[in-house]
């Protein structure tokens, strides 16, 4: 654990992070056929690392808030002996089990989290982006299946661990929330959201939000918040076309209407992201203009000053006590992530993966 005055003073975590996911990775399973475990113990959160893209070096981080310390950097890889894959998106928990959306290797890992062994893998899936379960029988999970095309939503059984069909929705589905019977799916190619029933599978409707959706939380009342990051416009040169690029915004959904009130954000020159909320669900967060920025479900206006004043790749708000986690995510080497109260002060940082984009508090 390094503590805010020793955030820069990490020399030696290039080399200790790349020396142990060669190790790792060097193991032969034929000679150490029992893999070595962490018991995973409540108290805990798991740190969703990406990896490089195309260099299958992902894993998931175990940080133990009771000693304050990372526990295992590379959980999955020193258990199962095993790379984990290329590009860990997103990861959830239903019951005693984790599931991993691996997302360029097309697959959804199932481990056990008494252990955090694999109990199954999920593949032939399309470019997977994330899963929420519905109930103790079944999952979804979002497909870009190709880009610029119409997406998908994968019904998993979780009894069997297979997929039992697809659904068509918008393109590029991003985040999605269950309430009650019904599966909000955030479309990000474009500015939908698509509502299935949970129950028949079949879909409900599809309800216009900003452009852009990316994430998507449930507040106390069912009402669902989506954020939407705003359409950005390319110049020629690739440079932001900014008289053509839209706001993001903020949109409230009622269960069970097709509509929904949105509201923009103040400037274009940034999108924010990452939704997420806290554990009584009455405050949510998400980053923006280089910051994160909080409001309360009841607020009649956006916030304009952040709550924190930096940027971060993934962001997570522990349940238990409201902790703030960002990840910063540099993809050169171990990368950070940095807590924080509850009221913006910096507790401290510790050192995980490449590229922290999510976090689950168990």
């Amino acid at each position: 654990m390094k503590s805010l005055s020793t955030l820069t003073s990490l020399p030696y975590r290039m080399l200790l992070g790349g020396a142990a996911t060669l190790s790792l990775l060097a193991c032969d399973p034929n000679n150490d056929p029992t893999p070595t475990e962490t018991p995973i113990v409540t108290k805990s959160v798991f740190v969703v690392n990406e990896g490089n893209f195309l260099r299958s070096n992902s894993d998931i981080s175990l940080f133990s808030k009771e000693s304050n310390s990372v526990r295992n950097p590379l959980l999955f890889t020193s258990v199962n002996k095993r790379a984990l894959g290329d590009v860990a998106q997103s990861m959830a928990i239903q019951d005693s089990l984790g599931y991993i959306v691996v997302n360029n290797s097309n697959k959804l890992e199932v481990v056990s989290l008494a252990s955090f062994r694999s109990k199954a893998t999920i593949s032939s899936l399309k470019l997977p982006r994330y899963f929420v379960a519905a109930s103790a029988e079944k999952g979804y999970v979002t497909e870009t299946v190709a880009y610029g095309k119409a997406g998908q939503v994968s019904v998993i059984n979780l009894k069997t661990n297979t997929v039992t069909k697809s659904i068509p929705v918008g393109m590029q589905p991003e985040r999605l929330a269950v309430v009650g019977n019904r599966l909000y799916v955030t479309n990000s190619g474009e500015n939908t959201v698509t509502v299935l029933n949970t129950t028949t599978d079949a879909v409900e409707g599809t309800i216009p939000v900003g452009d852009s959706p990316n994430s998507v939380v449930v507040d106390r009342n069912n009402n669902v918040w989506v954020l939407s990051g705003g359409k950005v416009v390319y110049n020629a040169d690739y440079s932001i076309d900014f008289t053509r690029t839209t706001k993001g915004s903020l949109s409230q959904i009622t269960p069970g209407q097709l509509t929904a009130k949105t509201r923009e954000v103040e400037v274009n020159t940034s999108s924010p992201g990452r939704l997420t909320i806290n554990g009584r669900r009455d405050q949510l967060y998400y980053t923006y203009r280089g910051g994160v920025y909080t409001l309360a479900i009841d607020d009649d206006k956006l916030p304009t000053t952040p709550l924190i004043r930096r940027s971060f790749y993934g962001l997570g708000v522990d349940p238990q006590d409201n902790t703030i986690y960002g990840g910063v995510g540099s993809f050169t080497a171990a990368d950070k992530v940095i807590r924080y109260r509850s009221t913006g002060a910096a507790i401290d940082s510790f050192t995980v993966g490449i590229g922290p984009n999510g976090f689950v508090f168990y």
